[in-house]
């Protein structure tokens, strides 16, 4: 304050003929000349101007392409709740609408048999432990020093400890954060401190290789297995890695996996170009059933990508343009598979601007490959579904795509998010109808259902027993 006081004190000492008054009149001026000078600098520049915009697009096409590909995460409450007015309270009355949501009757089995999603394999570093609640079960994920991603029981049959809160990874074993328990890649306990005599606290051998011989390595494991008592172990799941996630096999008969999936040959050559995740407040079921669902392409996919004016302005359709969607149904050569096979079309004033097939791969009741062929080269979505919990669902869709269109494979992510979105804003407000009023062009959703009971067995968990989750005393 005292600064400003001094400056108008100095302002008073001008002499008034040096004072100049602007008038209404200047300032227009002066803007007018400034504007003048500033358009005729970038029309002496525009081709630099120009080539600084390109290549200023262009880096970030490559940045977000090869060395950061986009990751677009959605919370649920995001999507499907435009009707709740925003206000304080606004958070409050979305758990409200979700629960007094009614869920229909007859639902099936929250947790069909099938691989499932527990971890993402570029997230999963060597050495990180990850905690996964998933299938109503606890579950502790982690990758050995040897490289491969594995699954247990989250919980240490000595006192109940959390492996996948504070335990660490020892080669292939998983260590209990609280007395140091090892877990072997089989789940069989191998260590445990004070119990084995000849091996310190906390020795690891796989890292201890430069402290102790050889010869002490061997006689440790060696001990390990003669002095820890027998019987002791933990439960392991099956796991996979293909399509750039990490899967687990879940039965609810405790049978061997029925199919294994091999990895998408177009992994091979192609690069990852991003990823988009939704949280969805559905049985798992009604997701893949959208393939089946013909009728809803047009219903709900129809309006532009580049903008929804049209569906306030119907007359904008003809000029903006619409997508027109053809698809059949059909189960496939293998019992765990089903196929949809899509033709999509871009017209502006009835003229077809744009052709794309889309070929989709369902492989049992969480998996799914849409494999995309457009002038603009060809794309690969490998989409995952997972039951967080009875009725959440979490589904992450991973774009693949040639160096090439890497670009367009990258934009992919935001546009599949796009169109999901619609999907989801369904999904988080309707409620299952075991038999619908179903017409023609419903037949392959008649014949979705029948094919998709086969991923439920006898000893499926009920969906009121699954809801439940009773504490174990």
């Amino acid at each position: 304050m005292a600064a400003f006081r001094a400056a108008g004190k100095m302002a008073d000492r001008v002499p008034a003929q040096c004072r100049t008054k602007m008038e209404p009149g200047d300032v227009l001026f002066f803007a007018v000349s400034a504007a003048g000078s500033a358009a005729e600098c970038a029309r002496d520049n525009c081709g630099l101007l120009l080539l600084f915009v390109a290549l200023a697009l262009f880096s970030y096409a490559v940045y977000k392409s090869f060395l950061r590909p986009p990751i677009y995460v959605t919370e649920m409450t995001e999507v499907g709740f435009d009707h709740i007015p925003r206000g304080v309270d606004r958070a409050l009355h979305i758990t409200r609408a979700q629960s007094s949501k009614q869920l229909g009757k007859k639902l099936p089995p929250p947790y069909p048999n099938g691989w499932f999603v527990v971890a993402e394999s570029r997230d999963l570093k060597v050495g990180k432990v990850v905690p996964v609640d998933a299938l109503g079960l606890n579950l502790c994920v982690y990758r050995g020093e040897d490289g491969l991603a594995r699954c247990v029981d989250a919980y240490c049959p000595h006192l109940g400890a959390n492996l996948a809160i504070g335990g660490t990874v020892c080669g292939s074993c998983i260590e209990c954060p609280f007395h140091q328990w090892r877990f072997g890649a089989d789940g069989v306990c191998v260590s445990i401190p004070g119990v084995d005599a000849d091996v310190p606290t906390g020795f690891c051998p796989s890292r201890s290789a430069q402290r102790y011989s050889s010869n002490f390595e061997t006689f440790a494991l060696v001990s390990v297995s003669a002095t820890v008592p027998k019987g002791i172990s933990i439960k392991t799941w099956r796991t996979m890695e293909v399509d750039g996630a990490v899967w687990i096999w879940y039965d609810a008969e405790g049978r061997e996996p029925l199919w294994s999936v091999p990895e998408a040959a177009e992994l091979k050559k192609w690069g990852f170009r991003g990823r988009n995740e939704f949280l969805v407040n559905a049985h798992i079921q009604e997701i893949p059933e959208n393939g089946a669902d013909i009728a809803h392409l047009n219903a709900i996919h129809s309006t532009s990508l580049l903008t929804d004016i049209g569906d306030k302005f119907p007359f904008l359709h003809n000029i903006i343009g619409r997508h027109i969607w053809s698809a059949e149904w059909s189960k496939g050569e293998e019992d765990h598979i089903a196929t949809v096979d899509i033709v999509h079309k871009y017209v502006i004033m009835k003229f077809n601007t744009f052709t794309m097939k889309v070929t989709v791969m369902q492989i049992g009741p969480s998996h799914v490959r849409l494999r995309f062929n457009s002038p603009l080269g060809p794309i690969l979505v490998s989409q995952s579904v997972t039951p967080l919990s009875a009725l959440l669902q979490k589904v992450v869709n991973r774009i693949y795509s040639p160096t090439l269109n890497a670009p367009l494979g990258a934009w992919m992510v935001l546009g599949e998010a796009y169109q999901l979105k619609r999907d989801v804003a369904i999904w988080n407000s309707k409620r299952y109808v075991h038999s619908p009023t179903y017409v023609k062009t419903d037949r392959t959703i008649r014949a979705f259902r029948s094919w998709f009971m086969q991923f439920y067995s006898e000893k499926s968990i009920p969906l009121r027993q699954a809801m439940q989750n009773p504490l174990d005393w």
